[in-house]
């Protein structure tokens, strides 16, 4: 058959040669109370002034109404032409990496082959088939890349291979679709795309073909591996502590040349110890699947006409990335359309974990649609899909030591950290950053050597999920204490509170701990808890059921954030008097949308009716620059007041308790004083209202003169709009150590906000004019080299109980004992902890998503093969009890006084249980195990 098509008289050859211009981005909710807009129902129902009585989303998701991308459909969209149908997409993937590909036996599709287009990686012009991809996660580890990359570039100039292929195994990207006749890179990329006319043939063809690889796809022989598989991504990280030097104090020009003179004198100086133990870090985590709720799914709309324009509907919590790869797939010369705008329409995810963040997928819903120009196309994925090419965690080894001496304090970690990347480069360098922070746990370590890389294999790419690298290196670390502490006979209380990090310490890195963390009263409440307590009478109780019983623990100290965030939001007054709240945060399940909703009442006097998260439009609103690549006489640094070191970066559900709640609140701090105290003083009377004269309670705006009327947001709105004045405020944040504090004048007076970027909202102009700071106090200059600054520490006792006949193991109770902050809303933070729990108990016994076609990459994977805990694997019950099985959870109060913000949760939780698990473990059956999952055939061997 023919591999073209003539869709609106456009042949594939004049559309592979079709050029670009400039590519203008809009991304916005699909509208609200669908998609990423969810509007309660009134005020009323969220609840008083700060204070949630159900989620903002809730009614909509439970009532069935359009959430998630899987439930659009082309009439569903304003603009989108009723009458042309919607084609499907269907990517048939790689299932070797050994053997050359050279086709798909289209013969096996019968009479459906004239109702399906099929391209392979030699039909796309290059751009399509290998665009530029944007590496943007990290300011810091950033900056490091484009150093190198620009080192490499000025050293040598290399060209592609003469085949043609624009796979380029130095930067470590891979071509979207494999050309025939080369070797895949990885398992799970495609080698094909077909096209299908419409949903009938696409179930037709899919029921043909699906399961059906060994047939339907033909290889060469055997080869032997890829020889471009194996390499490490960059950066590498390489923290070196020693005394006084460290990877955040060092000069960073002679670093890596000090930091290998530094790593000598440590071994030197272990050498010469002879009070110090030493256990082995090694351990051994495999790959796992988010297992989120809804397979990805998107739609797209590549209309030519015109200007040509890109429409995308996608739940995804990278906005920003995806569409900035769009751009670098539309925008090149050789792109097959010319695209003025890409319209990214964003929807509740429906889960993601980090699955979702830089997800390949979005890029391949792109590519598709340019093969199908002027008619909507639909690629959605089920679950066998899923799991042959989703993100995954990273499969990871660990090796080194944990050096302790005879007064248990920790002298020194030396370890090397390898994550499998899978075959894409995704964001495992910046994961496996952070997890060489995170291998220093909660503890004080005057020295350490840390080596931590990501590889590229042929395994499923792994990305950023649920923990960043904390989960493997919280478990070496956790583990290894424990195996000291009972191999010297020491309490693993002790021997842990003896080593924490407090204020004015420094983290392995070297950077400073300015946060109060309670480290020491949190292990004070979890060794008081009757669970550890009466751990003995535990033992004697399943003994008499003849179960074998232990108690673990373990803490971790998660970080959160990056080396520098940005964040936006918007707050605004309706004209009936509503509130509505617009904000760079995606809503994953996580609660963002109601928790942004709720923190801004007591400010303004009523809780949002309207939040739209996910709005990735707003930073250029702002009309700041941001970053160091700026035009020629473009100042960019602080002392140019439009400018900021970063506008948005993907949204993870750790930083709404901190980031994005602070960015709100401030911003409607802004609103208050541009816009609803001048609309005060006008009905009050009064030239100007100043903010300690005035006062919300019970929804009503009181003046301390109490003569003036009491005023409803409504009778505010009326002023403002009557009279044109300032309706909504934007706000741009950003925080790296500490925020960014800058002056406006507002009203004539100097303001300082906790903002760098203010924009007004006037009467119902949706475009905000800004208002540039006059001064601003800088972040820390230093601590774009700490990694990070931000902390959520949990403590953890886990018991478990082991059947020895049929080797099943049962967490019984799990109490966490969890500094979150101030909790914005507290039912929340309960959800967040249980589903960490959850997550945390199913990769520690069950999930194991096996490397090579063994595994999901094989495209048989489903829940039959990848098991997740059932109700009946997690303890359910909220309060501990002799007897009972529960998991409580135990929040730290912030001290009096502390100005205590929101922590980020389910990661805190999650990370120290599975330490804690295998700690347990050992205390039933006197067995270590250091690798994950520990599966009941684990338990048989150990049991003999």
């Amino acid at each position: 058959m023919s591999h073209g098509f003539s869709a609106g008289g456009l042949s594939r050859r004049s559309f592979i040669k079709g050029t670009a211009g400039a590519v203008a981005v809009t991304i916005s909710p699909v509208g609200r109370g669908a998609g990423m807009g969810a509007t309660a129902a009134s005020a009323a129902t969220l609840g008083t002034a700060g204070v949630a009585t159900q989620r903002i989303e809730g009614v909509a998701k439970v009532t069935g109404e359009k959430i998630f991308a899987r439930d659009f459909y082309p009439r569903d969209m304003a603009n989108w032409p009723q009458d042309k149908g919607l084609a499907y997409a269907y990517f048939v993937n790689a299932t070797s990496t050994t053997r050359p590909f050279l086709s798909v036996n289209m013969d096996m599709l019968g009479d459906l082959q004239s109702k399906v287009q099929l391209f392979y990686g030699n039909d796309l012009s290059p751009s399509m088939r290998q665009p530029v991809l944007t590496a943007r996660r990290d300011l810091h580890l950033d900056e490091r890349i484009a150093a190198e990359e620009a080192k490499e570039a000025a050293a040598s100039a290399k060209l592609t291979s003469g085949d043609g292929s624009f796979d380029r195994p130095d930067s470590l990207e891979f071509d979207l679709i494999v050309q025939p006749g080369a070797q895949p890179d990885f398992l799970g990329q495609a080698v094909a795309l077909l096209v299908c006319e419409d949903f009938k043939t696409f179930k037709a063809v899919k029921k043909l073909i699906q399961f059906q690889d060994d047939a339907f796809q033909n290889y060469a022989d055997e080869i032997g591996p890829n020889p471009d598989g194996g390499k490490v991504f960059r950066p590498l990280t390489n923290y070196v502590k020693n005394g006084d030097f460290s990877y955040a104090t060092a000069d960073p020009d002679t670093y890596e040349q000090d930091s290998m003179t530094q790593a000598d004198d440590i071994q030197s100086w272990i050498s010469t110890q002879s009070d110090i133990s030493s256990a082995a870090l090694d351990s051994e985590m495999a790959a796992m699947d988010p297992m989120f709720m809804e397979p990805e799914t998107g739609m797209a709309f590549l209309d030519t006409s015109g200007t040509g324009t890109l429409n995308v509907v996608l739940g995804t919590q990278s906005p920003d990335h995806d569409v900035a790869d769009m751009v670098s797939m539309y925008g090149s010369s050789d792109s097959p359309s010319k695209v003025a705008t890409v319209n990214l329409q964003s929807c509740y995810p429906g889960g993601g974990f980090g699955g979702r963040d830089k997800s390949p997928f979005s890029l391949m819903l792109a590519l598709a649609a340019g093969m199908s120009p002027d008619k909507p196309i639909r690629l959605e994925l089920d679950r066998y899909q899923q799991f042959q090419t989703g993100l995954k965690r990273h499969a990871c080894k660990v090796e080194g030591s944990l050096y302790v001496d005879d007064d248990k304090k920790i002298q020194a970690i030396i370890t090397k950290m390898a994550f499998d990347g899978g075959g894409r480069k995704n964001l495992s360098p910046y994961v496996a950053n952070l997890a060489g922070l995170c291998i220093g746990g909660s503890y004080k370590v005057p020295r350490a050597n840390i080596k931590a890389n990501a590889y590229q294999s042929q395994n499923v790419p792994g990305g950023s999920q649920r923990g960043f690298g904390g989960p493997q290196a919280f478990f070496a670390i956790e583990t290894a204490l424990d195996v000291i502490a009972s191999s010297k006979g020491w309490d693993p209380f002790d021997l842990r509170r003896a080593n924490l990090v407090d204020m004015r310490d420094t983290t392995v890195v070297g950077g400073p701990i300015d946060q109060v963390l309670r480290l020491s009263h949190m292990l004070d409440l979890a060794e008081e808890h009757p669970l550890w307590k009466a751990r003995r009478a535990g033992k004697r109780a399943h003994a008499a059921d003849g179960r074998l019983y232990g108690t673990g623990m373990a803490m971790s100290l998660q970080a959160y954030g990056t080396s520098g965030d940005g964040v936006v939001a918007a707050v605004k007054i309706e004209r009936d008097g509503s509130i509505t709240v617009e904000t760079d945060a995606v809503d994953m399940g996580n609660g963002s949308a109601t928790t942004l909703g709720v923190v801004v009442g007591p400010i303004i006097g009523a809780n949002a009716d309207r939040v739209t998260p996910g709005d990735y439009h707003l930073f250029p609103k702002t009309q700041m620059l941001e970053g160091t690549h700026q035009p020629d006489g473009v100042v960019a640094d602080w002392s140019n007041p439009k400018w900021t070191p970063k506008g948005v970066g993907s949204s993870s559900a750790c930083l709404t308790g901190l980031h994005q709640v602070n960015v709100t609140q401030q911003t409607a701090e802004a609103l208050m004083r541009i816009a609803v105290l001048p609309a005060a003083a006008i009905l009050w009377g009064m030239a100007v209202v100043h903010p300690d004269q005035a006062y919300w309670q019970d929804g009503l705006l009181h003046s301390t003169n109490p003569v003036k009327p009491l005023l409803h947001m409504s009778e505010l709105a009326k002023v403002m709009y009557k009279n044109n004045m300032p309706t909504g405020v934007l706000g741009h944040a950003f925080f790296q150590g500490d925020w960014a504090k800058g002056t406006f004048t507002i009203n004539g007076e100097a303001t300082e906000f906790e903002l760098d970027g203010l924009a007004v909202y006037t009467g119902a102009n949706e475009t905000p004019e800004p208002i540039w700071r006059t001064s601003v106090v800088q972040p820390p200059a230093d601590a774009g080299r700490w990694s990070r600054s931000t902390w959520a520490p949990c403590v953890n006792v886990v018991s478990v109980s082991v059947d020895p006949t049929t080797y099943d193991v049962r967490v019984e109770n799990v109490l966490s004992v969890l500094n979150a902050g101030r909790l914005h809303v507290p039912e929340l933070v309960s959800g967040q902890s249980q589903g960490g729990v959850a997550m945390a108990i199913g990769y520690t016994l069950m999930e194991d998503a096996k490397p090579g076609p063994e595994g999901p990459a094989d495209g048989k994977w489903n829940l039959d093969q990848y098991h997740v805990p059932r109700f009946s694997d997690v303890p359910l019950g909220d309060q501990i009890t002799a007897g009972e099985r529960a998991q409580e959870l135990i929040h730290v109060q912030p001290l009096l006084g502390e100005k205590a913000a929101g922590r980020g949760i389910a990661e805190a939780v999650m990370c120290s249980i599975p330490p804690a698990i295998a700690n347990a473990l050992y205390d039933a059956i006197g067995v270590r195990f250091r690798s994950l999952p520990i599966t009941r055939d684990d338990i048989k061997k150990a049991l003999g």
